[in-house]
């Protein structure tokens, strides 16, 4: 695509973003990009800022917006704050609200994939890191890790979240507690596969279990889609990178 269509495009979406709204995510044709509504990533200003078998593989050493896009599914914009150094992504979020912030890919859809990503807590604790598969537009699975050692198995229903319902059904119930998770400031790798109709978590290379079983979910509302990741916190100042995301065969 041309620079300047690219462009056109970009400030298209910084107007919408401006206003305080996003684009509802509707059936089209017009690729990822137009259906999940993704806006540019848009930097804060610096005096705002806190002190093998690979399908794709993302270490953040270009600019994020080539292959990335924003939906702001709580919170306000204003709140992410975000740069791209040391081949890392760092995300910083601003209370009060609660946030949930995800970053989508434009550029790639799958049926049977897993994602996975590498991650850093810089700072507090209750926060929460997030894999997606299969998002179009009628929603996605999520799987979340939170540096505190919780996790949770998710799917977003977009048409819950037109009607002003909570888009978020929780495979299991609640957030779950697992030692596989590296608390506090260590890092952590977490995979999430979609293949079939079988939604897996992994945990630092091992799936965690669920009522004495190695936890797997049979779902088959979503069939394809885009891969993605994201940031969730729960009103308090937070601090975290994403080191790598990558997408790879089942």
């Amino acid at each position: 695509m041309k620079k300047t269509l690219f462009a056109v495009i970009l400030a298209g979406a910084f107007i919408l973003a401006s206003c305080g709204t996003l684009d509802q995510i509707g059936i089209g044709g017009g690729g990822v990009e137009e259906e999940l509504g993704l806006q540019e990533i848009q930097p804060e200003p610096t005096e705002a800022v806190l002190a093998e078998g690979a399908f794709y593989r993302e270490e953040f050493e270009n600019d994020i917006n080539q292959d990335w896009g924003l939906k702001v599914v709580s919170g306000l914009e204003k709140q992410l704050i975000w740069d791209q150094n040391n081949d890392r992504l760092r995300i910083q979020t601003l209370g009060p609200n609660d946030v949930n912030f995800l970053f989508l890919n434009k550029r790639n859809t799958y049926e049977d994939v897993i994602v996975q990503a590498n991650v850093e807590n810089l700072g507090q604790l209750d926060n929460a890191f997030s894999l997606i598969c299969r998002a179009n537009e009628n929603g996605w699975y999520e799987f979340r890790i939170s540096s505190e050692g919780y996790y949770e198995l998710l799917r977003f229903d977009q048409y819950k979240y037109d009607e002003g319902k909570n888009a978020y059904t929780n495979f299991l119930g609640k957030r779950v507690g697992s030692t596989k998770i590296n608390s506090g400031l260590d890092t952590n790798t977490f995979s999430l596969s979609c293949e079939g109709n079988l939604i897996i978590p992994f945990i630092n290379g091992e799936q965690p279990y669920w009522e004495k079983r190695p936890l797997a979910i049979e779902d088959d509302t979503f069939r394809e889609g885009t891969i993605g990741f994201g940031f969730a916190g729960y009103g308090a100042v937070l601090d975290a990178a994403y080191n790598w995301v990558e997408a790879v065969k089942p």
